[in-house]
C-alpha cells in the first residue's frame, strides 16, 4: 500500500450531493488519503466526475473499481437498496471497505455482508460518524468521569420537515419500507447510535410508532405516491447502567426545533441541542456540575479533534466524516479497530427490528 490510501468511491458522481459534499472534501483535508477512482452508473458520468474531483480513473462497474491496483479502498456512498450489490461486488478485491449507514435494507442483507467482511478479514468501517463527532466523545467521557453522577434518565427529541408528505422524485424511496432507508432506519439509526454510544445500550424498551402522513406529494413532478414508512417514532426503555430513557422521532414537523437530548443524573445535567439529526454536527453542550448553581456553556476541549485545523471550524457535515476517515485510517494501518465496523451495524440494525417488534406487537422488547 502506498504511503497514502488510495482512495475509489462508489457514488462520487457530480450529481451525488451526499459523496461530493462530504467524503470528497474530507479526503482533499486529510494526508492519510487521495481520491483515485470514481464510480457512477455510466461511464459518461464516470469521467466528468473523475474529472471535476481530479481523480485519475472513472468506471462504471463496481467490481472493476475495485481490482484496479490504483487503488487501496473502496467506499461505498449510494442508495442503501444498492448497498447488498455493492459490497458483494467489490469484497472478493480483498479492500478495506468503508459502507454508508443503513448497511444493508434489511438485517439479514447486513448479516451477510458481515459474514463476507469478516470471512476475508478485511478492516471495514460502517457510516456512523456520529460517534466520531467531538462533543458525542466529550459527553460520553463526561458521563464516565461522572460529572452529572449517577446517570437517572436521558431524553432525546428529535423534529425534521422532511419525511413526511412532502419530498421530490429523488427522495421518494425513503417512503418505501422495502427499500430500507427510512426515517427509523436513517434518522433513528443514527440517533440511536450516538445515543447508545454515549450513554449505553437498551437492556428493555416499548415502542409507538404512527403514519400521519398517509400520502407523499412530489412536488417537483406533482405526483402522489403511497408512503408505507411511519413519520412519528417513540420509544421508552432502560439501558445498561439502569437510566430510564425516551425518543421521539418526527418528521413532517412545520416548525421544526431540531435534536435536543437531556441527561440527567443525581449531582448534574447535560444538554446537547443540534439543528438537525446528530451525525450532521453543530452540536452545543451546556452542562451543570456539582457545584454549579445553572446551566452554562461547555467548551469541547481540541484533544477531541483529530483532523487538521482547516476543518475545525466545519460546521460537522465534512468534520465528523474527516474524523471517521482518520480514525479508519488507523485501523487499515495498524491494525486497531477504532471504527464502527460492520459488526457494530448488524448490533443497529437488531435494535432497529426490536423497536419495530414492540411497536407491532405492544410487547416489551428485552435485549
Amino acid at each position: 500500500m502506498s504511503k497514502k490510501i488510495r482512495t475509489g468511491i462508489i457514488g462520487a458522481s457530480i450529481n451525488n450531493g451526499w459523496a461530493s459534499g462530504t467524503h470528497i472534501p474530507a479526503i482533499e483535508h486529510l494526508n492519510e488519503f487521495e481520491l483515485t477512482a470514481v464510480g457512477t452508473s455510466n461511464m459518461e458520468s464516470a469521467k466528468k466526475s473523475a474529472e471535476a474531483f481530479h481523480a485519475d480513473h472513472g468506471f462504471d462497474n463496481m467490481k472493476d473499481l475495485a481490482e484496479h491496483p490504483d487503488v487501496d479502498m473502496v467506499v461505498v456512498s449510494i442508495n442503501v437498496k444498492e448497498h447488498y450489490n455493492a459490497v458483494k461486488a467489490i469484497a472478493p478485491a480483498g479492500k478495506p471497505i468503508y459502507c454508508e449507514w443503513p448497511l444493508g435494507s434489511n438485517t439479514g442483507e447486513a448479516l451477510e455482508m458481515q459474514e463476507w467482511a469478516a470471512s476475508s478479514q478485511l478492516p471495514n468501517a460502517i457510516g456512523l460518524q456520529g460517534r466520531q463527532a467531538p462533543a458525542i466523545n466529550y459527553v460520553k467521557d463526561l458521563l464516565v468521569e461522572g460529572y452529572v453522577g449517577k446517570v437517572l434518565s436521558a431524553n432525546l427529541k428529535i423534529s425534521l420537515d422532511g419525511m413526511g408528505g412532502v419530498a421530490d422524485k429523488a427522495t421518494a424511496y425513503l417512503f418505501d419500507r422495502k427499500v430500507g432507508g427510512n426515517l427509523l432506519t436513517i434518522v433513528g439509526g443514527h440517533n440511536l447510535d450516538a445515543f447508545t454510544y454515549m450513554l449505553g445500550d437498551f437492556t428493555e424498551l416499548s415502542a409507538v410508532t404512527a403514519q400521519q402522513f398517509p400520502e407523499v406529494e412530489l412536488v417537483d413532478i406533482h405526483k402522489f405516491i403511497k408512503k408505507t414508512t411511519d413519520d412519528q417514532i417513540l420509544i421508552t426503555g432502560k439501558l445498561t447502567n439502569g437510566a430510564a430513557a425516551s425518543v421521539h422521532i418526527q418528521g413532517g414537523v412545520k416548525h421544526q426545533t431540531g435534536l435536543t437530548l437531556e441527561i440527567f443524573g443525581d449531582k448534574g445535567t447535560i444538554v446537547l441541542s443540534a439543528p438537525a439529526s446528530i451525525q450532521f454536527g453543530s452540536h452545543q453542550l451546556r452542562g451543570a456540575g456539582s457545584m454549579d448553581q445553572e446551566l452554562h456553556e461547555l467548551t469541547i476541549p481540541a484533544s477531541y479533534y483529530w483532523v487538521p485545523d482547516s476543518l475545525k471550524n466545519d460546521s460537522g457535515f465534512v468534520l465528523n466524516i474527516a474524523q471517521a476517515y482518520h480514525k479508519f485510517a488507523r485501523d487499515i494501518q495498524e491494525g486497531t479497530s477504532l471504527t464502527p465496523s460492520f459488526a457494530d451495524a448488524v448490533k443497529l440494525h437488531q435494535l432497529l427490528d426490536a423497536v419495530e417488534q414492540a411497536a407491532q406487537t405492544g410487547e416489551r422488547q428485552y435485549i
